[in-house]
This record gives C-alpha cells, structure tokens and sequence, in this order.
C-alpha cells in the first residue's frame, strides 16, 4: 500500500469513529467510492462497535455487496477475533453475500457452527452449502470431528437436526473430494 493510500485509510479510520455523524457518514460514503480490500477491516470494526444503527446498516449493506478481490482475510480475521463474537453471524453472511469460497477456513468455520447458537450455525451452513471450490481434506476432516463433538453433546433436538444437516454438507463435500482424488 502506497503513503497516499495509507493516509487516505487513515483519515477514513479516523473520520469512522470520529463520533460525529456527519463525518461518519462522509467516511462511509468515501469507502463506497475507494471499493479497496483493506477498508473492509476499518468497516469491520465500525460495524462491531456501538455506533447508530443507521450508520451500521449503511456499512451492513455495504460489507455484504462487496465485490473486490483479497477481502477473505479480512472477513476470516473477523472471525477470529473473540471481542467481534457478537457480529460473527453477520460475518458469515457478509462473506455468502459476497460470493467468498473460504476452502481454507472450513475447519474454523466448523468449529463456529458448532460452537455457535442455532443463527450462528445457520448461516455457516449456508456458507459452507454454497462452496463450490474443492475444499481440502484437513479442512474437512476438522469440520468432520468438531462438529461430530458438537453432535455428541448437543441436547437441543432442533439444534441437533441442524448440525445433522451441516455435517451431511461435510461428508457431501468429502466424497466429492474423494471423487475427485
């Protein structure tokens, strides 16, 4: 990234959580134009924070209209940050949205689903249902146990059902890996 392209970041990082609504609002609309992966993280972070819901709705729709390329690790670090816990169903749903194949992450998505609640675990099966990239075995294998765990565990009959179905998609999704092998 260039200095131009830093400071321009960083004046759009610091317009976002400025606490004004007008400039926030300037920012969101100067990250609609810009259309550059790394103002996903910053957008990520408005979106996890307190602020109004206009605002957060504005950038919901945004992050889940994306078409740029080199956005998944933005998304995925989402993902792995304990503190955004509570936005890691709309994460999800940000990268279905944007047509993401995750092939890499399927194991920690997995462990989301199974860890997650019946929304959590909804939208990563919609995720991992719409993967059409072959997905690597470890990662599958991962997904396999974890939620094999979860399955032993669960004592909620509909949660149960669901977690059923996530791993019939990964057991799908294995013989089609083997199919191919």
């Amino acid at each position: 990234m260039s200095t131009a392209q830093q400071r321009k970041l960083d004046s759009i990082k610091s317009d976002l959580f400025s606490g004004d609504d007008v400039l926030v609002a300037k920012a969101i609309a100067r990250c609609e134009e810009e259309g550059a992966a790394p103002i996903v993280e910053p957008l990520l972070a408005f979106y996890a924070s307190g602020a109004p819901i206009s605002l957060k709705t504005r950038v919901a729709d945004m992050l889940g209209s994306l078409k740029v390329s080199n956005v998944e690790s933005y998304f995925l670090q989402a993902l792995a940050n304990p503190e955004w816990k509570h936005i890691h169903k709309d994460v999800i749903g940000f990268m279905w949205n944007t047509g993401l194949q995750p092939v890499d992450a399927v194991g920690h998505i997995s462990e989301l689903a199974a860890s997650g609640d019946y929304a959590l675990t909804l939208e990563c099966l919609t995720l991992l249902e719409s993967i059409e990239d072959p997905i690597p075995e470890e990662q599958l294998l991962e997904g396999i146990a974890v939620v094999h765990r979860a399955l032993s565990e669960c004592t909620d009959n509909e949660y149960k059902m669901l977690l059923s179905e996530y791993m019939n998609v990964l057991n799908y999704q294995r013989s089609q890996t083997d199919l191919m092998s």
